[in-house]
């Protein structure tokens, strides 16, 4: 291959890239600040490319005044296409990419953006104003007569080259200075590497800059484009993929299939409106400069389809349909990220090694008879072979030293995960980080967790009952951001140890609910009033958990375990150990029966509220 083929391949690939990248990012976090901000970090750093390819197959000299012709070329000076191939070198784009990542690795900061950090933000896009002016006017490196467009030095510095390169370096070194920040205090190994993986992408910009002071700067070596371009690629893709891994991870969802399905989409059709665009220059004349704009717009025209479909829902759909068509696509991609299972464990896994400081976890499920390691977090990586049944248990047991088989002989916490009356896996955990033996309110702590792990362990051996009740869980919460935290478990737990404490209860997030705001239309508002009326929306809804108003002869029957537990616990105050023996059941059935029961008058009171 020759210069210029190599030269007009990595660009075009490059421009491809970022445009999809960026149009990636704002499709999957609509609502992302961050999002928004990369996206137009890597649109911005498109205008490297697109100025190189102009430059290496520019759009013919119009003779006609056309006055809508300049509008195909908005990042341009408007005698460009007069000035030879070089010019289409000096476009402005480039220069608001920097303006833009410092603003996107402020936002990554943890805590608000306060005064200091905004005045940072707007210092930068007043920076990024006047250079796009100055390089309007091509102050800032201007184009050679005669240059030859494969070569950096066909651009040459102009009165404010100088001045420009260094802000640009330190813009550059701040954005890197705030990922290393925010990654030193981030709360997982996992977005700790993704933030770390940024910072180094910021750098990677640094090395352009004495690529282009030799040649452009100093004018001393001949310097073929595609080294610059080559290095701008490699910053588009690790902050393009970095922020979406990023992205993926704080609202926790994964990428890995959903990126590459878009991708392979994405080229197959870009590919194909290439292959037509050179048809049309090879048979009938068509200038060369088609190849680059009919691919360009085909990029944004599939990616904003999504985009239209919205919009027209709008227009001909009613809201409880819209809804509906919503959540069909949220279910669509959720059963397409099904066998994502260990990406989903990993940061929730993370976050309990952490909230218990745990030296190491792992997670298991079980498969004939043998124990298979499905996620961890901090283990060596030693190989695993142990019997599913040295993980069986009734409930969280303190382990011994030996009591599992090497390489767990040093396990502290052995954690069943049940599903309904199953046990699909275990959670073992090793010694925490500040002793020997787990705290009581350590393990309390892992409750309500570990059972949602054993509930995503329970569906996803089971897929179609899987994609059953996930399409309930989307049709029931059509968009998570409407679900009030006043129905979680936790909430609805506290509520129930406090029953009789009509001071907390009106403090509740139960208090929020509006079948508890109606029952206080025409009362005093007062807390004691507010607590009262929790209590009468708890009490009815643990009400409806009652199989019949008879209560039979013992041996009670299994369904009537959940309403009796949470009955006489904290309505009636009668002592665990007594409902057990009436119940005859151990105390990890009691356990497990009751967070399934508090969990069951969650969604309860979710019915009640809903109707």
């Amino acid at each position: 291959m020759t210069l210029y083929q190599i030269t007009f391949s990595l660009n075009f690939l490059a421009l491809f890239i970022a445009l999809w990248l960026g149009l990636y990012l704002v499709s999957r976090s609509p609502r992302s600040s961050t999002a928004w901000l990369t996206a137009l970090t890597l649109w911005s750093v498109g205008g490297l490319f697109i100025n190189v390819l102009l430059a290496l197959a520019p759009p013919p000299v119009v003779s006609a005044d056309l006055w809508w012709h300049n509008l195909l070329f908005p990042f341009w000076a408007p005698n460009t296409i007069n000035q030879g191939p070089s010019a289409w070198l000096q476009g402005w784009l480039l220069g608001s990419s920097v303006i833009f990542w410092h603003h996107a690795t402020m936002l990554m900061r943890p805590g608000k953006m306060n005064a200091w950090r905004w005045s940072r933000v707007i210092a930068g896009y007043i920076v990024g104003f006047a250079g796009v002016i100055l390089q309007y006017d091509a102050k800032i490196f201007t184009a050679v007569k005669g240059g030859d467009p494969l070569y950096i030095n066909s651009l040459s510095a102009g009165p404010y080259y100088y001045i420009f390169a260094f802000v640009i370096l330190v813009l550059t070194g701040l954005s890197a200075i705030n990922l290393m920040r925010s990654a030193r205090v981030a709360a997982t190994n996992i977005a700790r590497r993704q933030l770390q993986t940024l910072a180094i992408g910021s750098l990677v910009t640094v090395l352009i800059a004495p690529v282009s002071y030799v040649s452009t700067g100093l004018n001393l070596l001949q310097i073929p484009m595609v080294v610059m371009s080559a290095l701008t690629a490699i910053y588009v893709m690790m902050i393009g993929y970095g922020v979406a891994r990023y992205s993926a991870i704080v609202e926790g969802r994964t990428i890995t299939r959903d990126i590459l399905y878009d991708f392979i989409l994405t080229t197959f059709i870009t590919g194909t409106y290439l292959v037509i665009a050179r048809i049309l220059v090879v048979a009938y004349g068509t200038p060369r400069v088609a190849t680059i704009i009919v691919p360009v717009f085909a990029i944004f025209t599939h990616s904003l389809l999504n985009i239209g479909h919205r919009i027209m829902d709008r227009v001909f759909y009613q809201k409880e349909t819209r809804l509906l068509r919503t959540n069909l696509q949220q279910l669509s991609r959720l059963a397409g990220e099904r066998e994502t299972l260990k990406d989903k464990l990993d940061l929730p896994l993370e976050v309990l090694c952490n909230s218990v400081h745990a030296t190491y976890g792992l997670i298991f499920t079980f498969n004939n008879g043998q124990a298979l390691r499905l996620s961890d977090c901090r283990w060596r990586d030693i190989p695993i072979s142990i019997p599913a049944q040295a993980f069986f248990a009734d409930d969280m047991t303190h382990l011994n030293a030996g009591q599992i088989p090497a390489p767990l002989q040093e396990a502290a916490l052995l954690v069943p995960l049940y599903a309904e009356s199953k046990q699909v896996g275990a959670l073992i955990l090793g010694q925490p980080a500040n002793g020997t033996r787990y705290a009581q309110e350590d393990m309390d702590r892992l409750l309500y967790p570990t059972d949602q792990i054993a509930e995503i362990l329970f569906l996803h051996s089971q897929n179609s009952e899987c994609l059953r009740k996930v399409e309930e869980l989307v049709d029931a919460s059509p968009d998570p951001s409407d679900v009030k935290s006043s129905l979680s478990v936790e909430a609805v737990d506290f509520a129930l140890r406090n029953i009789f404490d009509f001071t907390y209860l009106a403090d509740s997030p139960l208090a929020e609910l509006d079948i508890v705001r109606r029952r206080l239309a025409g009362e005093k508002k007062t807390y004691v009033e507010r607590g009262k009326a929790v209590q009468a929306v708890v009490l009815e809804a643990l009400e409806k958990l009652r199989p019949s108003l008879e209560v039979p002869p013992e041996p009670t029957p299994r369904e009537w375990y959940p309403y009796i537990i949470l009955h006489d616990a904290y309505v009636s105050e009668i002592q665990n150990r007594d409902i057990m023996s009436k119940l005859y059941i151990s105390e990890g059935t009691f356990n497990r029966t009751r967070r399934l029961a508090i969990s069951s008058l969650a969604r309860v009171l979710a019915e009640m509220e809903k109707a």
